[in-house]
């Protein structure tokens, strides 16, 4: 094999505790993440050296160069790698779209260069890379705890419909956690999420979404439109600023997503995943 294909689904965060900073500078986070059907695309070669284009965000700079340097640091190999990566999912979004495509790349050269990697050994690596990268590795319905790295497998969700929608900009994640050190705020109950997910109630899980980061974006007009149409919950994704809004009736996640197009507001209707990549 010289060459396979990777889509990369991202992730939304059903609720998200911020417990606090470490010594080390990184944050404790509870989280309860989901992957859904919004996604980039990688085409991944053997090559002689490392290499990614990427439209505006290619280079050495990528989180995907990084991973493929760490895999052949990690593996031993002298081989590189030619990639080549199609955004589907927006950038700086609060939606992991670079954690993914890091999880992409290492998973996939494991594939491409028969290194046989356990699940345990790829996650282990992708720590390394970011909080996101090693519940992408695997996705689907995951509590991830400490900076991200202790994952445990939930029920997986089923019979309903994200909105996600991005009007707004942030400066970058390490600004958000210093100005969310700065302000107290209440702290989502991650229990009470897993506890509805796992029991399968769907209602119980939409009132139990929630996300530290909400207290920096208050004033977004976004979250008033997306409560006028008819979501069964609304919240906010990783550091944002993109939010989603979930619906059990499609018909209304679609009526939702025309009110937003109409108002030019970037969206995208999708569906939870059960898998974040598919190695093709």
């Amino acid at each position: 094999m010289s060459g396979l294909k990777v889509t990369a689904n991202v992730k939304i965060n059903l609720s998200l505790s911020v417990k606090g900073r470490r010594q080390d500078g990184y944050h404790d986070l509870d989280t309860v993440m989901q992957s859904v059907s919004l996604y980039d695309v990688l085409y991944i070669k053997k090559s002689v050296g490392i290499s990614v284009e990427c439209l505006n965000f290619g280079g050495k700079d990528n989180i995907a160069f990084k991973a493929a340097e760490l895999f052949f640091k990690e593996s031993g190999i002298s081989g590189g790698a030619e990639i080549k990566i199609e955004k589907r999912a927006p950038s700086a979004a609060g939606l992991g779209g670079g954690s993914a495509d890091a999880a992409a790349v290492l998973a996939g050269l494991d594939r491409l260069y028969d290194t046989d990697f356990s699940y345990e050994r790829l996650c282990c690596m992708a720590k390394r890379l970011g909080a996101d990268v090693p519940f992408l590795i695997q996705g689907g319905t995951q509590r991830a705890e400490g900076i991200g790295e202790v994952l445990t497998p939930l029920k997986n969700i089923s019979g309903c419909y994200f909105l996600i929608a991005k009007a707004e900009r942030k400066t970058s994640t390490a600004e958000m956690f210093r100005k969310l050190d700065s302000v107290s705020y209440p702290k989502p109950d991650i229990d009470k999420m897993v506890s509805a997910i796992n029991g399968g109630d769907y209602y119980k899980m939409t009132a139990s979404l929630g996300n530290s980061f909400s207290v920096i974006w208050e004033d977004s007009p976004l979250k008033s439109l997306l409560s006028e149409t008819g979501a069964d919950g609304i919240s906010l994704s990783g550091s944002g600023p993109a939010r989603f809004a979930v619906y059990k009736d499609k018909e209304t996640a679609q009526a939702a997503e025309n009110t937003l197009k109409k108002r030019n507001i970037e969206c995208y209707l999708c569906a939870p995943c059960e898998k974040s990549l598919i190695i093709e």
